[in-house]
């Protein structure tokens, strides 16, 4: 009888732009095992805090989440809190003006100060948690996303005029009308600002620029030089997916021609890093709200970018260079599709800071403060929806094939069950689940019906660890078909 071993770390694929159908990986990453991929459940979310009192469905605009002398700061519907790290008292610190962008900030030397903005005015947060918002001379927003401190100086971008302004040096709370360079080696628009290396990189529309200390700075003048041999004729198609981590840097491109891809800097040049199934998706939603950043644990370094549009979180790995999607299980806020009901949404932790070298994420409306555990394997006490689907199989050919035993391969463990369900008609409709003893001996199903071409679904969500190389299958041939391909 032939064998199939079907393995569990399947990357996204996508007909249409949406994963209703074909393959994919949902909160997993993979990790190389010879020449094969394991699937390994990714770290839970372990509650700290809420900052300020909401009941869900009712949201609060979460916009930011920051490290700033050991501590947390975080920007929830324009008002600024103080969380320290040791006790997690809170402390309010200031307003904003009204918007309802991300914010941005960048610290300053040692800590003495926090420069931030949100499109719409700019502030500086002393170490003494004083907040000024007073600053001399400030260009007049609104700004483009990202803000940018290089070589004692702080950088801002204005949106109307393709402008990068430089501070006093060393004082964010001084700035000069003439102390800025101009984005114009193309006719482009400015649409975002990061750090790269020790270059501030610009993106544009459809292009990128590359700016360097050119030891110029004064009060009155820039100290920004042009790199003008690193131009690049990629742009950004939102600068909320920049996310600047381990010695480079990943965005949503795009060109002067038509669609998006996710880049990742290789050096000063851009690297295509998304599939065309990921394309797909990026093409489909209309990035009319995005989040990023990125995570590091086990060896794993991920970008976690959010489409809040399509209800979507797709993360890529950058040491196995793969894609998975990421998901939570929570209330459905008012302003959202099933309000008040509990539902497998896009993953909520949309802004993520470090302190005490512990990574912390940011609900992005409940305004609760949550930190990744290797050793949690639930998030804020609900299930974690671990799921492999298959593509569609047919063992090369069309004949009717029997199943038999299925048996899953991978750690054992106690209390895991893995649940398995199976697709024959192109994902429309679905067997009941039945389900799999992980701490069995032998974890093993039998009489698992025919069909011609098969995809499958293995979806976990108990409160265990999680690591599987395959699922290993027993499949005929019926009688007739195999008369028919003796040419009976």
């Amino acid at each position: 009888m032939p064998v199939e071993r079907i393995r569990l770390a399947e990357e996204i694929e996508t007909r249409d732009g949406t994963l209703g159908k074909d393959s994919r990986t949902v909160n997993a990453v993979f990790e190389k095992n010879g020449a094969s991929l394991d699937f390994v459940k990714r770290p839970g979310l372990a509650y700290q805090l809420q900052v300020t009192p909401v009941t869900p469905p009712t949201p609060l605009l979460s916009q930011g989440l920051f490290n700033f002398n050991n501590n947390l700061i975080a920007v929830i519907s324009n008002t600024i809190y103080n969380i320290n790290s040791g006790t997690f008292a809170v402390t309010t610190v200031g307003s904003t003006s009204a918007s309802t962008s991300n914010t941005y900030a960048v610290k300053g030397l040692l800590d003495v100060n926090l420069f931030f903005h949100n499109k719409v005015n700019a502030y500086v947060l002393t170490n003494a948690l004083v907040l000024n918002s007073s600053l001399t001379n400030m260009p007049a927003g609104p700004y483009v996303p990202g803000v940018v401190y290089l070589d004692n100086f702080y950088f801002i971008a204005t949106a109307s005029d393709n402008r990068i302004y430089s501070s006093n040096y060393g004082d964010p709370t001084t700035w000069n009308a003439l102390a800025y360079i101009v984005f114009n080696q193309t006719n482009d628009t400015l649409v975002g600002i990061t750090k790269h290396l020790n270059y501030l990189v610009a993106f544009g529309k459809a292009s990128t620029q590359f700016f360097y200390d050119a030891g110029t700075g004064t009060s009155t003048v820039t100290p920004l030089g042009v790199a003008q041999s690193y131009t690049m004729e990629t742009g950004c198609a939102t600068a909320d997916s920049i996310v600047s981590t381990d010695n480079t840097v990943l965005w949503i491109g795009a060109t002067r021609t038509h669609g998006r891809s996710v880049y990742l800097m290789d050096g000063v040049s851009p690297r295509k890093v998304s599939t065309a199934s990921i394309d797909k998706v990026l093409e489909a939603d209309g990035l009319s709200k995005v989040t990023s950043f990125g995570y590091k644990f086990y060896g794993h370094s991920l970008y976690v970018l959010t489409l809040h549009s399509s209800n979507l979180t797709i993360v890529y790995d950058l040491d196995t260079q793969t894609w998975t999607q990421w998901t939570q299980y929570a209330i459905a806020s008012s302003d959202q599709a099933n309000a008040g009901q509990w539902v497998e949404s896009y993953f909520r932790g949309n802004y993520y800071a470090e302190a005490n070298n512990i990574p912390y994420v940011l609900d992005d409306d409940t305004a609760s403060i949550y930190y990744f555990s290797n050793t949690t394997y639930q998030d804020n006490g609900q299930p974690i929806y671990c799921r492999s689907v298959t593509g569609i199989r047919d063992n090369g050919t069309t004949h009717r094939k029997f199943y038999g035993r299925l048996e899953v391969v991978g750690d054992k463990v106690p209390g895991g069950i893995l649940q398995a369900r199976h697709s024959g008609d192109d994902y429309q409709t679905w067997s009941s689940y039945r389900q799999v003893d992980l701490s069995a001996s032998r974890p093993q199903l039998y009489l698992g019906g025919a069909d011609r071409r098969r995809a499958w679904d293995f979806l976990c969500t108990s409160n265990t660890p999680l690591r599987l190389e395959g699922v290993e299958i027993d499949f005929r041939l019926g009688e007739l078909d195999q008369a028919q391909g003796q040419g009976a």
